[in-house]
Parts: structure tokens; sequence; C-alpha cells
């Protein structure tokens, strides 16, 4: 019998895997409750976290289980958040899947330019969010762990000082997910 999985996490690359791996892991998740899906290995990386999140959004929508949820993460690149929130829902409408209701565990994790920028402000306390030439952390991911679960325990507690906008809208992001993990019983 499979093991209940409560949490499918759908990214990019290796190193928004990590990110988020370091900070679930920091907010009490432990592995056997998540499952990282497969990173494009070649193509557009935006239309795969699309297409496993239309189709982890089906399985979310069919299964009756309430401890179970998805967290996708894709950079805005030269986009707002919003504008590439609504790239996402429209990728997903256009695979004739409604986006993620209110109330729905999914929980959409999205960069401005890419996730080096958040890493940037971590460890120097400032970050223009525009820009794409920080540190990429190549065969270095596990470097980031101490910076992901200062940010854990800020998001958390509130706490984040001065954040470039698209990490504070992921914090907004975490908060809700902190209530609904709150109901995910152990």
């Amino acid at each position: 019998m499979p093991r209940a999985v409560n949490l499918v996490i759908v990214c990019e690359d290796i190193l928004q895997e990590t990110f988020v791996r370091a900070f679930l892991y920091r907010r009490g998740f432990v592995h056997h409750q998540l499952r990282f899906l497969p990173k494009p290995t070649t193509g557009d990386a935006k239309q795969h976290v699309c297409h496993y999140l239309c189709q982890e959004l089906k399985n979310l929508r069919r299964s009756a289980r309430v401890a179970a949820g998805v967290i996708y993460v894709v950079d805005a690149d030269n986009k707002t958040v919003e504008e590439r929130r609504q790239f996402v829902e429209t990728a997903l409408r256009n695979r004739g899947v409604e986006p993620p209701n209110v109330g729905e565990p999914v929980f959409g994790i999205i960069p401005k330019w890419e996730i080096e920028n958040w890493l940037e402000f971590l460890l120097a306390g400032r970050a223009e969010e525009d820009c794409k030439t920080y540190n990429k952390y190549r065969d270095h991911q596990s470097d980031i762990y101490p910076l992901v679960n200062s940010l854990a325990d800020q998001c958390a507690s509130r706490t984040l000082t001065n954040p470039p906008p698209s990490l504070e809208s992921a914090c907004t992001v975490c908060l809700k997910f902190f209530e609904w993990k709150k109901r995910i019983p152990d």
C-alpha cells in the first residue's frame, strides 16, 4: 500500500526544489509527507510546471482527502507576480482545468526574476528584483539551507523586514499554507 503524501511540489529547477524542501523541513514536514515531481530536463520549464500542476489539481479535486495539497514554484522572470499567476491560470484553462479556487490547498510561490534574488536578499539584506545576475548556487544548493531556515522562521513569526515585494507576497502565501498545515493530522 502506498504511503500517504500530504503535499505534492512541482518546481522549475533543482534550486527551487532545494529551497522548498528546506523551507518545509524547517516548518515541520518530514520526507514521507512530500512528493517532489520531476523537474524538466529540456523545454520550457514554466510549461512543465503548468502541465504537472494541471494533473495534480485534477487529482486533488478527485480525492476526498483533506490532507493533500499542492505547491508550485515558477519564476516571474520579467513579468510581475500577478502576471505570472495569470499565465499559470490561463495555461490551466487551456488544458481544460479551472484554476485553484479560494480555499483549495494550492499554493503558488512566484519569485521575481528568480529565486536567487530572494537568496541574495536573505544573504545581504538587499536585492533588486529585476536583476538576474546573482549567485546561481550551481552544485552548491545545500548552501542555501541556513538562509531558507531563517526565512521560514521569519515568515512564520511575521518578522521579515523590508523584503522584496515578491518575497513578501510569498510569505503571505506561506501564512495561508501554515493555516492549512495546522489542519493536517500528524
